[in-house]
């Protein structure tokens, strides 16, 4: 169950994107329009089972919640709150239930990723992670973590923060881009993976979903794509992906219609509530 805890965290520090959300690297080509401007928010995702392959490791259940929570401003950085409490039933009927807290605050300029993650089981201890991650002027990265070891790392990779990916694959989608290609560091896996992302963006619409988007003023007339990822191990490049991620991307920043794929399983997150917050201090 370690790689579906570790599926529901990236969700939530992408998140929002996506899970989610993605994308960006060498090949990206900047938009002459003004930088993405991701709207505080909060929304709830009840997750369940969608579809299953049969294999023997399988769960045949599966149920829970994502609590979500992103504040912050391109003038104060970034802060993101997340919760996720799950229960998977084995094909041998075993109940097994999971949870994860995970907090991060992104510097306003992308340099800077603090993050404190706790997950495990609900009847057990926590395991933790904690720690900083700064990005150099060239992009490559540095990681000094405090738990669950006292550790310190320098990295070549150039890789991208949570928030920074988001904004930047909004702004490939406005530029018409259909795929899109970055490497990610969030904190995940003890703090020490980086991760390779592709991306694919579908065509944009306004239309309105059957979800609670429909019903945010702020949400009317926001554009949208519709967005797959693929996640790497970046020290195995040559390998299947780590897992899928689809969802709705707004320009806004909010995500929906949420899938997270495992091969053997998909867990769908459906948004069942959304609340637009007062944005942020830039310019008072």
């Amino acid at each position: 169950m370690s790689l579906m805890r570790e599926g529901f965290r990236r969700f939530g520090q992408l998140a929002h994107a996506v899970a989610g959300v993605v994308l960006c690297g060498a090949a990206f080509a900047q938009s002459a329009s003004p930088r993405a401007a991701m709207a505080p928010h909060r929304a709830i995702y009840e997750l369940s089972l969608l579809k299953t392959s049969g294999e023997a490791s399988a769960p045949v259940g599966a149920s829970g919640r994502i609590a979500y929570d992103f504040s912050g401003s391109a003038c104060e950085g970034y802060t993101t709150n997340f919760r996720q409490a799950t229960e998977m039933t084995s094909p041998e009927g075993e109940s097994i239930s999971t949870q994860m807290r995970s907090t991060s605050f992104e510097s306003a300029d992308h340099g800077t990723l603090n993050f404190r993650v706790e997950s495990g089981s609900v009847r057990g201890a926590p395991e933790i992670t904690e720690g900083v991650a700064s990005r150099s002027g060239d992009g490559s990265l540095s990681i000094a973590l405090r738990r669950p070891t006292i550790m310190k790392a320098d990295t070549d990779h150039d890789a991208l923060f949570p928030t920074d990916m988001m904004i930047r694959a909004i702004e490939a989608a406005r530029a018409g881009q259909v795929t899109y290609s970055t490497k990610l560091y969030d904190g995940t896996s003890e703090g020490q993976k980086v991760y390779y992302t592709l991306s694919v963006i579908g065509r944009p619409t306004t239309e309105a979903l059957a979800d609670p988007t429909k019903d945010a003023p702020a949400m009317r007339g926001v554009r949208r794509w519709p967005v797959k990822v693929s996640y790497f191990d970046v020290a195995k490049p040559d390998s299947p992906p780590v897992y899928l991620m689809s969802f709705q991307m707004w320009e806004n920043g909010v995500s929906s219609d949420l899938v997270l794929d495992y091969g053997s399983f998909q867990l769908k997150g459906e948004l069942t509530k959304l609340e637009m917050l007062p944005p942020g201090n830039c310019g008072k």
